[in-house]
């Protein structure tokens, strides 16, 4: 049986054909027991709708959040400070991080002197990781690299290059 939400997501897209090229599941991770069923679900159900688009599943182990912290220079350079005095797991040992945004909210507090909660704070932290975050780093974590070779897979069965 099908989920209602699969069911509604192919509902929702399925009145937007032509207008995406790949669509992005996304679904935290943890625990795989609970999250490894949800993306099962979702990908019977997108080929049984007959999508001819290609479905990436974004799957971090806790939270996308924990993405965050995985490049601590980029981390430094978005929280503009010199350097971290507590600094959290980077790398791949982030996604053992138990609450990665409590720990993000902790380093805007006591490493920046940022207020976490003033409106704009978090996205811009966010938008400024992305944007200077290594991917050599990233892909060395596991969710992260899986994401990474799965989207690869998608774009290159669309004719895209990569590398």
């Amino acid at each position: 049986m099908r989920s209602l939400s699969c069911v509604l997501v192919r509902e929702a897209l399925g009145g937007e054909r032509g207008a995406f090229d790949v669509v992005l599941y996304h679904h935290d991770g943890a625990p795989a027991t609970k999250s490894d069923p949800v993306v099962k679900r979702m990908r019977q159900t997108w080929v049984a709708g007959g999508f001819p688009e290609p479905l990436v599943p974004v799957v971090p182990m806790r939270e996308t959040e924990a993405w965050v912290l995985a490049d601590r220079t980029a981390l430094v350079k978005a929280l503009n400070v010199r350097r971290l005095g507590r600094a959290p797991d980077s790398g791949p040992g982030v996604e053992s991080c138990p609450d990665p945004k409590a720990v993000i909210e902790t380093l805007l507090r006591d490493e920046a002197g940022i207020n976490p909660s003033k409106s704009g704070v978090l996205r811009a932290l966010y938008v400024t990781v992305a944007e200077t975050a290594d991917i050599g780093v990233l892909r060395k974590v596991p969710a992260f690299r899986q994401w990474w070779n799965d989207m690869t897979e998608a774009l290159e069965g669309l004719g895209y290059q990569h590398g």
